[in-house]
């Protein structure tokens, strides 16, 4: 029989619509996605960046836990005021595949980078092979304008070694204006942002961690690692790189590629030179975001 409360054969017009998926605002045996309020999800993917979103997208990240540790990446980089960073590149090196790891966060649109030779990606990162092995971002400094006295480049390191190596930068022809981070030749990391072949250097323990080689103004230059700035100097700047940045290897604009790396690569950044807050802000980042994915060093 039907009645005001529909007991006995499912009410289609009732406030509480037993015996059927009701038409009301709570909606019981019926499929929901939101609450009664209409804001809170209650079944459903979790909602992230929408940043993050759209790099999961281009680079088809599908593993939860580096959804999880991209998204509070961007979550982070964003509180610090970094993400906004004018000309900010970030390579996560997530996802496991040579395709996934090439892809900007902030625009997976933008510079993508071109794996070269014998490059391995895997969850823990790229790996160099120190033979033939690099990546060409396509980020040239002087046609993305980032300006000769504002720089930074970084590199997060998983791997000890001591040899002739370049992780990430370039140079002209003829040598005049080069950017780097070369970690540990001979127990010394060097630091050159913007200038003609004069480094600042670090006596280095090893070669793990996040490092960082950052120029904030014609006379002021400075290397970090750790989130600890250990290098400074006053060299000046000679002009802006034009060329695009490599990872992996020097790119020396006579043609060819030199000193390969042999170090794994679990995240790189470029972009506008760094006040020491926000190069030590950008490590804490990088390393909650390593973290996450069980690979910080």
């Amino acid at each position: 029989m039907a009645n005001a409360n529909g007991w006995g054969d499912g009410a289609s017009n009732n406030d509480i619509g037993w015996g059927k998926g009701a038409d009301n605002a709570i909606g019981w045996g019926s499929v929901y996605s939101v609450s009664e309020a209409g804001a809170t999800d209650i079944i459903g993917a979790p909602a992230f960046d929408p940043a993050a979103a759209a790099f999961f997208t281009a680079a088809n990240i599908t593993d939860s836990t580096q959804k999880t540790a991209v998204n509070q990446l961007v979550l982070d980089l964003k509180s610090f005021g970094l993400f906004t960073l004018p000309n900010l590149v970030v390579y996560p090196m997530v996802g496991g595949t040579n395709t996934s790891t090439s892809f900007n966060l902030v625009n997976p649109a933008l510079y993508q980078v071109t794996w070269n030779g014998g490059v391995v990606s895997s969850n823990n990162g790229v790996q160099f092979n120190g033979v033939n092995a690099y990546g060409n971002t396509g980020f040239n400094p002087t046609t993305v304008g980032t300006g000769q006295n504002s720089f930074h480049m970084s590199f997060y390191s998983r791997t000890n070694s001591n040899g002739t190596e370049i992780e990430i930068g370039g140079q002209d022809a003829s040598g005049a204006i080069g950017s780097l981070i070369e970690i540990r030749t001979s127990g010394t990391t060097y630091y050159r942002v913007n200038s003609a072949g004069s480094y600042i250097t670090y006596v280095d323990a090893n070669s793990l961690g996040f490092y960082v080689s950052n120029r904030t103004a014609s006379n002021i230059v400075n290397g970090w690692k750790n989130g600890v700035k250990v290098a400074t100097g006053t060299t000046a700047s000679s002009g802006n790189f034009n060329g695009d940045i490599w990872i992996g290897a020097w790119n020396n604009l006579n043609g060819a590629a030199k000193f390969y790396s042999t170090k794994q690569a679990a995240a790189v950044t470029m972009g506008a030179g760094l006040t020491d807050t926000q190069a030590a802000n950008l490590r804490t980042a990088i390393q909650t975001f390593n973290t996450t994915l069980g690979r910080q060093v």
